[in-house]
This record gives C-alpha cells, sequence and structure tokens, in this order.
C-alpha cells in the first residue's frame, strides 16, 4: 500500500554567504510513493523548487538558489488512507539529510543551533582533513554555546554520507539519555581536535 504526505510544511535555506533567504513552504501537491523515504525524495524535490522560484523573484538579481537546506518541520507521511492514529509524526528534536562527497554539511560562520551524529558514510572538518567522523562519531560543539557560530566547515567524505541533526535542548525533552550519548560524544571528539592540535604544534616546534 502506498504512502502520502499529509500537510508538510518545510524550511528552506539559502547556503550562498551572507544570504538572508530562510522560507517556511508547504506542500499543496498530493506526494505519494511506494515508501516513506519515496515520498520525502519526492517532497524535497518539490519543495526546492517552489523555493527556487520565490528565492528569485526575491534575490534573483543578486544570485541564484545556493545548495539549499532543507528539513520537514511539520506534516506526517502515513499509508494512503490511513486514519490520524495510524500517521507516522515527524519528531521536532532532529531532522536528517544526506550528502555527496564534498558537499558542505556545516558551513563556517553559520549560526550553530544543532549537534550532528553519522548515520552513514564519513566526515572530516575542512581544517583538519585527517581528523574523520565515522558512523555514530558526534560534532558540532558550537551549537553547545549560546548565539555562537560555525568554527569550520565539515565536509562529507563519501558520496550518501547520511547525517542525523539534533536540537538537544529539544530532544533532552523526549529522549534524555540518548540527548546524553550525544552530548559526550561531541565533548569527546572536542577534546580529540584539542589533543591533535596540541601533538601537530609539539611536531613542529620538535622540528
Amino acid at each position: 500500500m502506498p504512502y502520502r504526505l499529509n500537510k508538510g510544511i518545510y524550511s528552506v535555506r539559502c547556503r550562498h554567504p551572507h544570504c538572508t533567504f530562510n522560507a517556511q513552504l508547504e506542500i499543496v501537491e498530493n506526494i505519494m510513493g511506494m515508501t516513506e523515504s519515496d515520498v520525502e525524495t519526492e517532497a524535497r524535490k518539490v519543495v526546492r523548487d517552489m523555493a527556487q522560484v520565490k528565492h528569485d523573484s526575491l534575490l534573483g538579481r543578486q544570485h541564484s538558489l545556493q545548495n539549499p537546506e532543507l528539513h520537514r518541520t511539520s506534516g506526517t507521511v502515513q499509508l494512503a488512507g490511513a486514519g490520524p492514529v495510524q500517521a507516522v509524526q515527524q519528531p521536532q528534536d532532529f531532522y536528517m539529510r544526506e550528502f555527496q562527497k564534498g558537499d558542505v554539511i556545516l558551513k563556517e560562520g553559520d549560526n550553530a543551533a544543532t549537534v550532528c551524529e553519522v548515520l552513514r558514510g564519513a566526515a572530516f572538518p575542512q581544517r583538519n582533513r585527517t581528523h574523520r567522523y565515522s558512523i555514530g562519531d558526534c560534532f558540532g560543539v558550537a551549537a553547545l554555546l549560546p548565539n555562537h557560530s560555525r568554527m569550520t566547515d565539515v565536509v562529507a567524505g563519501t558520496d550518501r554520507t547520511k547525517i542525523a541533526f539534533y536540537s538537544l535542548p529539544e530532544l533532552n525533552k523526549r529522549d534524555p539519555k540518548k540527548a546524553s550519548q550525544v552530548f559526550t560524544s561531541v565533548l569527546e571528539d572536542t577534546l580529540r581536535l584539542i589533543g591533535e592540535r596540541e601533538t601537530h604544534a609539539d611536531t613542529r616546534a620538535v622540528r
């Protein structure tokens, strides 16, 4: 039995440097697919097209919509013909995105509101390409500080790298154990980065 999207609303942000475009777009089309993943993939295509039109009408003379960041903020994917009880609710404390090799996952200077976990593939910070994030690793320590910006680009290391983005305050309300695990993993990553930098500095001093 096919699935369909019910009342999907997506947030779309342009990644062009200093662009202020950040829109909430509602899908009114009847999006259907054989799996939930099929529905989400098609919905994202529709949202991207909608965002392109809106962005160009506002900022088209300055630049085109660049590598937009989008995620579903509300709505459900449910079996076609299913009642409200069977709807699969989209949690508000996290969203997932898939990246191709070389895509920027986190961009230096962006507002840091979420921490990340690698669900598939790999990633690395642009300033330290030897530091790798594999499945289960978490990063994005800037989000643990209020009103802080990303300190470096983080880039996907393989095609189809899948990343979960968590809002820790919201995740903690729903799943305190998972929130604690992510928080600890992010801090451990920060300590590893500091240790690697100190080792590199010592090596250079010896030379």
